[in-house]
């Protein structure tokens, strides 16, 4: 039996990549390690979305090629966007590595492991349905997992300037509703409390299928699941770009309980020339509309967003603009990246580029007004009885069990505290929240 190492790089979507690359391996054979001391094979799978990202994916190839160098590792195996963007350039810088897999490839990856003497750098056209494969493949879950990510679609067929995920994920093609339902089902059966549904872009779920079809379907669907079993388990839907969202998808929100009433809506400004420059499908009214009607039809709902601020052209009334939209809407949660810029993006060739020092500064800036803003909304949930769902112990010393409610979405936003009695990890409890902070709350156990 061979022992493998995956590292992942990147967003939940990533995650999910991973989960399914480790479930295609034959289990009888290969052993999936929690770290790469003793790894026969070490798959880092990357990211290239930002700099950052990309940076800390070629960090982390050299760190762990160190294995191979000693000895211990035998194949060291490199997939994902940073693979599919760079091509092969990478392959030239990175002479540590074996074998390069781009995102169109990632069902190769029992094969290449399997054999001794493969191609090197592998690329498929993206157009290929790798949603199949996601259909063939048993998804690895780790023991006691209690918390999921489900992939409803693969791709993204917008064009923000700025972004490059079309290039190295192809068009938007969601996956067949029985098959999602057939994923979504052995989650429940194997314990799973929290789903959460991940796309580029969940809210435009189903329009390429034929017959058409939407994620208020699907939630409908997915939810009946839970209820008709009176299983205990919520469903969370993360990525809902705003021009998709529409009254039959807030009512769906609104009827079933076991889905959260949080909402993450990826704006990425609110400035409309800026918005424009962005090749985003909407404008500052249109976004003020539609979370006007999320909250007067859900009282209860938690909003949160992703902002990018130093987009060329961004000039400091822009800014402020974004600033007063900030101060105006009150999101629950928000993050903000600064613009990072390549030559394969249409945004590079935009004039008037930000400066690397204003970006951050102005990054800082939203984080301290959002910071005062997360503090202020956190008080009102001082007093209040909630659901949580219980998992690891925090690093505090003596330590304390953490959780999540409802609107605490993992890794992302704040988590839940837990004192009193000890409470044991994967299950709903009800606690009262006795304290917050700005982004993490503190409860007792009731």
């Amino acid at each position: 039996m061979e022992n493998i190492y995956f590292y992942t790089v990147g967003c939940p979507k990533n995650e999910v990549d991973t989960a399914y690359m480790q479930g295609s391996l034959p289990g009888k054979n290969y052993q999936c390690l929690n770290t790469p001391e003793s790894a026969d094979i070490i798959v880092i799978n990357t990211c290239s979305f930002v700099e950052e990202a990309a940076t800390e994916s070629i960090e982390k190839i050299l760190e762990l090629s160190e294995y191979k160098q000693k000895g211990s590792c035998k194949k060291l195996i490199v997939t994902g966007c940073l693979v599919e963007r760079y091509s092969q350039d990478i392959k030239k810088e990175l002479p540590e590595v074996d074998i390069f897999l781009g995102t169109g490839a990632f069902d190769q990856i029992s094969d290449v492991i399997k054999e001794e003497q493969v191609e090197s750098f592998i690329q498929k056209p993206l157009h290929d349905n790798l949603i199949h494969w996601y259909d063939k493949v048993s998804r690895s879950l780790s023991l006691n997992t209690k918390t999921v990510y489900l992939r409803i679609a693969e791709g993204c067929s917008l064009h923000c300037t700025y972004c490059i995920i079309p290039k190295l994920r192809g068009p938007y093609r969601s996956r067949p509703v029985d098959h999602i339902l057939k994923e979504f089902q052995f989650y429940l059966d194997e314990g799973v409390k929290e789903i959460i549904l991940v796309a580029q872009d969940t809210a435009f779920y189903g329009m390429d299928l034929s017959p058409s079809y939407n994620l208020a379907d699907l939630l409908i669907q997915l939810a009946e699941k839970i209820e008709q079993k009176n299983i205990s388990a919520r469903i969370r839907v993360l990525y809902v770009n705003p021009q998709h969202v529409d009254d039959r998808l807030i009512n769906v929100f609104k009827k079933f309980n076991v889905i959260c009433p949080y909402i993450d809506i990826p704006i990425q400004h609110a400035s409309d020339e800026i918005l424009n420059r962005m090749g985003r499908p909407y404008r500052q009214k249109d976004l003020r509309r539609c979370i006007e009607k999320i909250r007067s039809s859900i009282p209860e709902i938690i909003l949160r967003t992703t902002l990018l601020v130093g987009f060329p052209g961004e000039k400091p009334s822009h800014f402020q603009e974004l600033l007063n939209f900030i101060h105006d809407i009150q999101f629950d949660h928000l993050g903000v990246f600064d613009y990072s810029d390549e030559d394969d993006l249409p945004s590079h060739n935009l004039h008037d580029h930000v400066s690397d020092m204003e970006k951050e500064d102005r990054r800082h800036t939203v984080m301290t007004c959002q910071a005062e803003i997360s503090y202020n909304r956190q008080q009102r949930h001082v007093g209040q009885i909630y659901e949580v769902l219980t998992e690891r112990k925090s690093d505090d010393d003596p330590p304390l069990r953490e959780s999540r409610t409802y609107f605490q979405a993992p890794e992302i936003d704040g988590i839940t505290l837990l004192t009193g009695d000890p409470v044991p990890a994967g299950e709903f409890r009800k606690v009262r929240i006795t304290s917050a902070m700005h982004y993490d709350l503190i409860g007792e156990v009731l």
